[in-house]
C-alpha cells in the first residue's frame, strides 16, 4: 500500500512539472497571438512554480514577454532585463548567443534612453530628467555586471558602453542631488579606468570640500594629479585647497615638481607665477600687506614663470596682465614711499630717485598691460566676467601709467574707455 502512495505522488509531481512546462509554451502562444495579459499570467505562473522556477527557458520566455510589453509600456523593460539576467543565474550554460543578444539589446536601449533623459530636449523645452537617467544607466551597469561581471568580461565594446553608463550615472546622481548614493557611484566611476575622467575627480573634490573632509580632499587630489597632471580645473582646486589650509610649502613643492615634469605647459607656469606672487605679497588677517624678507626672490621667480607662460602661449591676456601687475605693484610701493616724504632737500633728492625707479617699473609693465588690452578689446562686448575684469584693470593700469609718464592724451583715452565699459 505504501508503494502505491509513493507511485501516485511521483506521478503527481511529474504531472505538475509537465503542467508548468506547458505554461511556458502557452505564454509563447499568447504572445504570438497578441494576448499579452494572458501571456503574463502564464509565464509568471511558470517562473514562480517550484518545478520550473529554475528553468532557463521559463525566464528567457518571461524576458521576451516583458520585452514585448515594453513596446507600449517602457516600465516593463526592467522586468525584461531582470528576467534575461535570471536565465544566467539559473542556467549559466544557456545558449550564449541568444541570451547575449537579448541582454545587449536592452542595455543599448537603456543607454540611449539614459542619454536622452540626461541631456533633455532643448527643441521641445524638455529639461534633463536625472532620476530617469540614473535608472537607465543603472540598468546598463547591472547587465554588464551579470554573473559578477564575468559573463561580458571579454566584450570590450560592451565594456566601454557600460563604463560610459557608469560615468553618466555618477553625474546623474550628482546633478539630481541623490545624496544617498552620489559618493558611492562617483567613487565607482573613479575606480573604473574607462569611466573615470577629470570631472569625476573635481566633483568628488568639491563634495569632500563641502563636507570639510580634508583628508579625503588630499587623497583625491593626489590621485587626480597623477591621472590628469595637466588638467586646469584640478590644478586650480589643488592651489585653492592648500592655500585654504595654510600648507603653502606643500603647494609650492607640488607646483615646482609639476613644472619640472611638464616645463612647456603654459598653465602650470602661470599658476606657479601666481603662487610666487602671492608668497611675495601675503595679506594678513587684517587685510594688510606683510611682505616677507625674501619677497624679491619670490618676485624674481614669479617674473620668470610668467615669461615662460607667455613664451609658450602668447595669446592669453591674463598671462600678460599678471606680469604687468607684478611690476606695477612694485611701482605702487614706490609711490607709497614717495607720498611719505617731506619737503627738505634730502627728501626731494629721494623723491627724484624714487620717481626714476617708479617710471622704470611703469615702463616695464606698460607693454604687458597693452598686450592684455589688445587681446581683449576686439571682443569686449562678449567677454566673460573674469576677462571683463582683466580688461578693466588693464585700462586702469594704462591710464595711471600714461599719466605718470606725462602722456596725458593717452591717459584720457583710457579713462574714456573705462567710462564706456562701466555704462
Amino acid at each position: 500500500m505504501k508503494k502505491g502512495v509513493i507511485i501516485i505522488a511521483v506521478c503527481t509531481m511529474a504531472t505538475d512539472a509537465f503542467a508548468q512546462k506547458s505554461k511556458i509554451y502557452t505564454a509563447k502562444e499568447y504572445m504570438r497571438n497578441g494576448d499579452m495579459k494572458k501571456a503574463v499570467i502564464s509565464i509568471n505562473e511558470a517562473t514562480t512554480s517550484e518545478s520550473t522556477k529554475a528553468d532557463g527557458d521559463a525566464w528567457f520566455t518571461r524576458g521576451e514577454v516583458y520585452e514585448k510589453l515594453s513596446e507600449n509600456d517602457p516600465s516593463a523593460v526592467d522586468e525584461s532585463a531582470q528576467s534575461f539576467m535570471k536565465v544566467l543565474e539559473v542556467k549559466p550554460s544557456y545558449d550564449k548567443e541568444a541570451i547575449d543578444y537579448k541582454l545587449k539589446r536592452i542595455a543599448f536601449k537603456a543607454y540611449n534612453a539614459g542619454v536622452s533623459a540626461y541631456s533633455g530636449d532643448v527643441a521641445n523645452s524638455a529639461k534633463s530628467d536625472y532620476e530617469a537617467a540614473y535608472k537607465s544607466f543603472q540598468q546598463v551597469v547591472d547587465i554588464r555586471n551579470v554573473n559578477a561581471g564575468k559573463h561580458f568580461a571579454a566584450d570590450k565594446k560592451f565594456d566601454t558602453i557600460a563604463a560610459q553608463a557608469l560615468k553618466f550615472q555618477a553625474l546623474s546622481a550628482f546633478y539630481g542631488k541623490k545624496n544617498d548614493v552620489v559618493m558611492s557611484v562617483l567613487n565607482k566611476a573613479k575606480a573604473n579606468l574607462i569611466a573615470r575622467d577629470p570631472f569625476i575627480y573635481s566633483t568628488l573634490i568639491d563634495i569632500y570640500t563641502e563636507k570639510k573632509d580634508d583628508a579625503s580632499v588630499e587623497k583625491i587630489l593626489d590621485e587626480a594629479k597623477v591621472a590628469y597632471p595637466k588638467n586646469a580645473e584640478i590644478s586650480r582646486q589643488e592651489m585653492n585647497y592648500y592655500s585654504r589650509v595654510g600648507k603653502i610649502d606643500v603647494l609650492v613643492t607640488k607646483m615646482e615638481e609639476a613644472v619640472k615634469t611638464d616645463p612647456d605647459n603654459p598653465l602650470l607656469q602661470y599658476n606657479l607665477g601666481v603662487l610666487y606672487g602671492a608668497l611675495a605679497n601675503p595679506i594678513d588677517d587684517k587685510g594688510e600687506l606683510k611682505r616677507p624678507a625674501n619677497a624679491k626672490d619670490y618676485e624674481t621667480k614669479a617674473e620668470m614663470a610668467y615669461k615662460l607662460a607667455i613664451d609658450a602661449d602668447p595669446n592669453k591676456s591674463e598671462y600678460h596682465y599678471n606680469l604687468g601687475a607684478l611690476y606695477f605693484n612694485n611701482a605702487a610701493d614706490i609711490i607709497h614711499q614717495m607720498n611719505k616724504l617731506g619737503t627738505t632737500d634730502a627728501d626731494n633728492k629721494k623723491y627724484d630717485a624714487f620717481k626714476l625707479t617708479r617710471n622704470t617699473l611703469f615702463a616695464k609693465s606698460l607693454p604687458y598691460f597693452q598686450k592684455s588690452y589688445d587681446l581683449l578689446s576686439p571682443n569686449v562686448a562678449k567677454l566673460n566676467a573674469d576677462d571683463k575684469t582683466t580688461y578693466r584693470n588693464s585700462l586702469v593700469a594704462l591710464q595711471n601709467i600714461y599719466e605718470a609718464l606725462g602722456q596725458g592724451e593717452k591717459g584720457s583715452e583710457m579713462s574714456k574707455k573705462i567710462k564706456e565699459l562701466d555704462q
